[in-house]
């Protein structure tokens, strides 16, 4: 009788390591955590599908939203570079070579007839000025002609004039302030993209001209609520100076202290509706700054005649 053959046994072979599916989602979660800039860049090159998440607008907004880039300096007359031992010094010194970019506009046509109004996010906002005029700008003037430049690109946008049908609504002689300016971009919006507000304070109505760049048409809203801030008011002037105090940018709305009221002016950025809230019980004073405070909520420092600094905090509502 043959003897079985011997078998051999089967060894028993672990089972293959789970493998972890990195979804899009998983991904930009571990991309969006990386520290730099030039971290996010070096992590496109590794492949087309790394490249594609991460050259994304969505994910370029969120990944700047929690980086923000880093101060380089302060655009005033020029540009003012961060000075060592501040850690942009280095790149703000290679920022202040005349041939990286142009502070002055001189790209832009018959740069003699613009006079600079504001800037914001390494933008300026220049207004025309009129024939056979002072180059200073006229606050009390309605101007309807912008253009808004990018000094480190050399870049230039002349936008449309203000239409006569909003530029009707209110009265050139009327306005005791004419405040042009520019919005910063919304979590939404792409970062070429801006807006521009000209703010028109008269005696009997207050009304904001409004451009955005997304649509590249120009609006206007009115404040329905200026004329009963204002009633009474014999006179609102008395120092000379308009009766809103400085603007203020906090949590997407644009502020302004109205002394006479003691209430606060608010312009919301992204519905631009406009509405007023009372300022908090306390010292008065005109020695007043807004900032933004935690939790969507407003914070307000205030300097009084006895040097002593007080901190309000309420909400933005």
């Amino acid at each position: 009788m043959a003897s079985p053959a011997w078998q051999t046994p089967h060894r028993l072979q672990p089972p293959p390591p789970a493998q972890l599916d990195l979804t899009d989602e998983l991904l930009e979660e571990v991309f969006v955590r990386l520290p730099t800039a030039a971290d996010l860049a070096r992590a496109s090159t590794a492949c087309a599908s790394f490249r594609r998440l991460i050259t994304g607008h969505a994910f370029l907004r969120r990944f700047r939203r929690l980086h923000p880039p880093p101060v380089l300096g302060i655009l005033a007359a020029g540009f003012l570079a961060a000075q060592p031992p501040h850690p942009s010094a280095a790149a703000a010194r290679a920022l202040a070579d005349p041939d990286a970019a142009d502070f002055s506009c001189s790209f832009l046509p018959s740069r003699d007839r613009w006079c600079l109004r504001h800037f914001s996010d390494g933008r300026y906002l220049l207004s025309a000025i009129p024939e056979r005029s002072d180059p200073a700008p006229d606050h009390r003037a309605l101007v309807r002609e912008f253009a808004v430049c990018d000094p480190l690109y050399r870049r230039y946008l002349l936008l449309p004039p203000i239409p006569d049908d909003l530029a009707s609504v209110v009265n050139q002689s009327e306005i005791v302030n004419f405040e042009p300016f520019l919005c910063p971009a919304t979590e939404d919006e792409e970062d070429t993209m801006f807006r521009v507000i000209c703010l028109a304070q008269c005696e009997a109505k207050l009304v904001a001209f409004t451009y955005s760049r997304c649509s590249g048409q120009w609006h206007a809203v009115e404040f329905d609520g200026w004329r009963d801030l204002t009633r009474g008011t014999s006179n609102p002037f008395p120092s000379g100076e308009p009766e809103l105090s400085g603007r203020y940018y906090a949590h997407g709305c644009f502020c302004w202290v109205m002394h006479w009221v003691n209430k606060l002016l608010v312009l919301d950025a992204r519905s631009f509706e406009f509405s007023s809230i009372d300022l908090p019980p306390g010292p008065s004073s005109r020695r007043m700054v807004i900032v933004e405070a935690l939790e969507g909520k407003l914070g307000l420092f205030t300097l009084c005649n006895d040097n002593a600094l007080y901190y309000f905090l309420w909400t933005l509502i």
